[in-house]
């Protein structure tokens, strides 16, 4: 990280937040002189890759410590430089939205869908006032309950161990491991559930606070144009989802048999199958990604081996670490960062190739400013899924059937939580902003429409349900994004698709191109790109096919 700033109390990171309050300063005074929006524009990317990169490395040490003092200030110090930035911000989009007469400017023509993302943006802005007191109070609001929830989740402890570490046992070979863990888990998290539920009733109340003043007549509403997508398109993914549960159920039925049981609980969706229970170092996963990109593009391959060379990858886990993965590009400088907690399964090797893949994408639009590069989820998690990918059928082709067999499952296992549990993830939060409109949602309460989420989503083909799933996923904490879920089901199902004509001549520039494209063309017109309609129900479908051959393949070993 110290490529990025030397530390996060250095000169160089206070440097920047100088130099972001003085384009801010600029920006403004360009506007009041009337400035040719052009420039207006090439002030406010440089302005935005500053920020970014000091909210993005703030963020990503803290992930690493959650109670670090020194990380602690540098967060804060980086959201006060937010804050203030906040104003030239508003000035430039309402700037914006009074200028559409420069559109047909020759030298904006690469920046039209984002013009017009602000035009629609400027339509949902309250007052000038308004939003500067919306962004001071973040601190203290919203952004204050997410890093509630991620410190007591991180840092809350039951005989010694953390969650993240209870969480990791859910893929222990052992039952009874799988199970204990699973009710300390539960355990601890009814023991910490009212600060957390406080959180969550702070973070969706406050959306639902400020989507109402903005004219947003829903939260999905604003999700759904954040994703580049429309409500006919998420309603075709969502009909092929629903449609797809009796076969994911089944697989949970062959998945209890191949495990010698009656039936599965949650704590049962992890567990390994198969006799050969094979683990990878962080070495062989270094090879496995690098060799399997390498196989697709020997580009994308040499990507890889760079990340791993140059040490861009925080992988052990650790007291006081977050939980979960993620991807982090810092705009300033060009480089990306991977978080994760790499514990030998093979599912470590597939997450490790995931979030390379988010670093790759990152790596295909380094040289694009942020407003013709920054991406919604939706397209985002094509790479990830792509590069997931990838390692399987690399992984196959190495193994043999004993060694196939857990393999397969994972990736139905995977592809089941991407479809399934994000499906009730979906609806769990529908249903939270459904009733937090009517005022505070108890604990208890949160849990009961946990619950029944995952009841109509699982159905009976899973038994013991998990009722604090909600405490656990940060991504209902983030006010920025609501609904943090189907963009990754809509990522795999367009990923699969895209994954089948990996073979097809000069593929990888049509997906480059894909990839390239995802900032400055919406989801549809991406995915044109590749040939595909995503309103039509085929197109989902073809991706649950892929998924329900190998499904299907594991009644081979029944």
């Amino acid at each position: 990280m110290t490529a990025i700033y030397p530390s996060p109390d250095s000169e160089r990171f206070m440097s920047d937040i100088a130099t972001l309050d003085k384009l801010s300063s600029e920006l403004v005074a360009m506007i009041d002189n009337g400035a040719p929006l052009k420039d207006l524009i090439a002030l406010k990317d440089r302005a935005d890759a500053i920020l970014i990169t000091l909210t993005a490395y703030a963020e990503s040490m803290l992930s690493t410590d959650t109670e670090n003092d020194v990380y602690l200030k540098a967060m804060g110090e980086a959201e006060d430089a937010s804050v203030r930035f906040q104003k030239a911000e508003d000035s430039f989009l309402r700037a914006v939205a009074k200028r559409s007469d420069e559109f047909s400017d020759p030298a904006l023509s690469p920046y039209m869908k984002y013009l017009d993302d602000i035009l629609v943006e400027n339509s949902h802005l309250m007052s000038p006032e308004e939003e500067a007191l919306a962004a001071e109070l973040s601190r203290s609001g919203s952004s204050a309950w997410e890093r509630l929830m991620s410190t007591v989740t991180s840092t809350a402890t039951i005989d010694g161990e953390t969650l993240t570490e209870l969480r990791m046992k859910a893929g222990d070979r052992s039952r009874s491991v799988r199970k204990g863990a699973f009710e300390r888990e539960v355990k601890l998290l009814s023991e910490h559930k009212q600060a957390v539920a406080a959180a969550l009733n702070g973070v969706k109340g406050t959306v639902l606070t400020l989507e109402r003043k903005r004219g947003w007549s829903d939260p999905l509403d604003r999700s759904l144009f954040s994703s580049s997508i429309t409500h006919e398109i998420l309603d075709s993914l969502l009909s092929v989802i629903r449609s797809s549960l009796p076969m994911f159920r089944d697989y949970f039925r062959t998945k209890a048999k191949l495990l010698s049981l009656d039936n599965l609980d949650f704590f049962d969706l992890f567990a390994p199958i198969g006799e050969c229970h094979r683990t990878y170092t962080f070495e062989e996963a270094r090879d496995i990604v690098i060799s399997s990109f390498s196989a697709f593009s020997p580009a994308m391959g040499a990507f890889a081996e760079n990340a791993f060379d140059k040490k861009w990858i925080d992988a052990a886990p650790g007291k006081g670490k977050a939980g979960g993965a993620y991807d982090v590009f810092f705009p300033t400088a060009g480089e990306s960062r991977v978080f994760m907690n790499f514990d030998g399964t093979y599912d470590s090797v597939s997450t490790l190739a995931h979030e390379l893949g988010h670093a790759f994408h990152d790596s295909v639009v380094r040289d694009l400013p942020p407003s013709l590069s920054t991406y919604p989820m939706t397209l985002a998690e094509t790479a990830s899924i792509f590069s997931e990918m990838l390692v399987f059928d690399h992984v196959l082709s190495f193994s043999d059937d004993s060694e196939a067999l857990p393999v397969i499952e994972s990736f139905v296992q995977s592809a089941s939580q991407v479809v399934v549990d994000i499906y009730s993830r979906y609806l769990f939060e529908k249903s939270v902003f459904e009733e937090r409109r009517r005022g505070e949602i108890s604990a208890d309460r949160l849990s009961e429409l946990m619950t029944s989420a995952e009841n109509e989503a699982y159905g009976d083909a899973v038994g013991i349900k998990h009722p604090y799933m909600w405490a656990v996923k940060s991504h209902y904490y983030s006010a920025d994004f609501s609904y943090y879920n189907y963009p990754y089901a809509f990522g795999e199902l367009f990923a699969l698709s895209l994954y089948a004509r990996r073979n097809e001549k000069d593929f990888f520039s049509i997906y480059k191109s894909v990839l390239r494209n995802t900032g400055m063309k919406s989801a549809s017109e991406c995915a044109a790109i590749a040939g595909a309609d995503i309103t039509k129900r085929e197109f989902w479908q073809s991706g649950i096919d892929v998924i329900a051959s190998y499904a299907e393949r594991l009644n081979g070993w029944l």
